[in-house]
């Protein structure tokens, strides 16, 4: 079963839908862009009677959530969902498991009031109900604060209308420890006996200590080695908080000698905009399989058959200092070509929420990874020329 946004949708997720013929519920103004006749296309009433059933649902957009609350509020899934979109209910509800881990929360509308003396710094703030790293902010020391929160309500303010509330939320804001060390995203899922099953295993890079960007995730045989077994170890310590069966996630967390703290837990998920599609190029993961058929990968088989070298991607997205509807065209060809080894390139609708593309490519080492870091996009973009009356 899948809740299918028609935001971003992966044509390998597509694939699978057809040939396992899938239910699928459309969620959003769908009109001609989904162009597939051999989608197995429900109604909402039809879906969400077959959901009660199979018990195993997927969504490739986090406003499936909304949609699954309005007809089945009472459900596990949607309870379970609701939860771990609350970032502050998440750090309450793992309390017992990370006991010295600082965090608090506090109304938006409070947050200028707030004495700082009382702050832990560094400390990074963020919606209490967030999507990828919309409204997060690094602050080093009480000099960062008022620029961190002036930021943060920039982002909310600009990110209204573009997602549902119970994706991006504005009322109120989580001020936690700046967790230090490596920092991994993870897909997985709960099978029905509640069995954690890993499919994806990224490391995410950062230009600089201030850098929250999505720009680039990647993966190899090291950085799985790095961090499977205790990326493992934490989805069984939640399942001992949170009786998960049937249930996808894409959670991220921090390594550090051998201290391992969660960011956060995505519910209902893989990693956003297709991105999860990375396993599918550089080991061969089809995780949407995985889930739907309630099957796990031979990560000892993996291991042994990759290669040596970084599979990563890299998501473009318009510069803030650029108005999105000033974009007239992307230079998707020039793009391109900053990449030694593109394995997919995919345009994506920037006039939404300014994602350009995703890059899925692969490099010797990650020299070409530092280097693409710091890749200025504005020549790529085509900017109108503005008419005054």
């Amino acid at each position: 079963m899948i809740i299918l946004n028609e935001s971003i949708v992966s044509p390998i997720l597509l694939k699978v839908l057809e040939e396992q013929q899938i239910p699928v519920l459309e969620q959003g103004q769908w009109g001609d862009t989904l162009t597939s006749e051999k989608l197995n296309i429900q109604k909402d009433t039809e879906f969400f009677k077959s959901v009660e059933k199979d018990k195993r649902i997927l969504t490739n957009s986090e406003n499936g959530i909304t949609l699954l609350g309005h007809f089945q509020p009472d459900s596990n899934e949607y309870i379970w969902s609701k939860l771990l979109k609350d970032k502050s209910q998440v750090r309450n509800l793992t309390k017992s498991l990370y006991p010295d881990f600082y965090f608090q929360d506090i109304d938006l509308s409070m947050i200028s009031e707030l004495d700082i003396n009382q702050i832990t710094f560094p400390v990074v703030i963020k919606p209490n109900i967030g999507y990828s790293s919309v409204g997060v902010h690094k602050v080093k020391n009480e000099q960062d604060w008022d620029i961190a929160v002036n930021q943060l309500k920039a982002d909310l303010l600009h990110s209204d209308g573009l997602y549902d509330s119970e994706v991006v939320g504005s009322q109120t804001v989580l001020i936690e420890e700046w967790i230090q060390g490596g920092e991994y995203a993870i897909d997985g899922y709960y099978n029905q006996d509640g069995e954690p099953v890993i499919l994806n295993v990224f490391k995410r890079l950062f230009k600089d200590d201030y850098d929250t960007s999505d720009r680039i995730y990647y993966t190899s045989k090291l950085a799985i080695d790095e961090i499977y077994h205790e990326a493992l170890k934490f989805m069984k310590n939640i399942q001992t908080v949170l009786p998960l069966r049937n249930y996808p996630v894409h959670f991220e967390i921090r390594k550090k000698g051998n201290r391992v703290i969660p960011i956060e837990i995505n519910p209902l998920r893989f990693a956003g905009a297709g991105t999860t599609d990375l396993g599918y190029h550089a080991y061969g993961m089809n995780m949407y399989e995985h889930y739907f058929s309630g099957t796990k990968p031979d990560w000892n088989r993996i291991l042994e058959e990759m290669d040596d070298r970084i599979y990563s991607l890299f998501f473009a997205e318009v510069p803030l200092e650029i108005n999105p509807e000033d974009v007239a065209r992307i230079d998707n060809d020039g793009l391109r070509h900053e990449f030694e080894h593109v394995l997919e390139y995919r345009q994506l609708p920037f006039q939404n929420d300014r994602s350009m593309a995703i890059i899925f490519y692969r490099s010797e080492d990650l020299n070409e990874n530092l280097q693409l870091l710091h890749l200025d996009l504005i020549p790529y973009l085509t900017i109108k020329h503005l008419v005054f009356n």
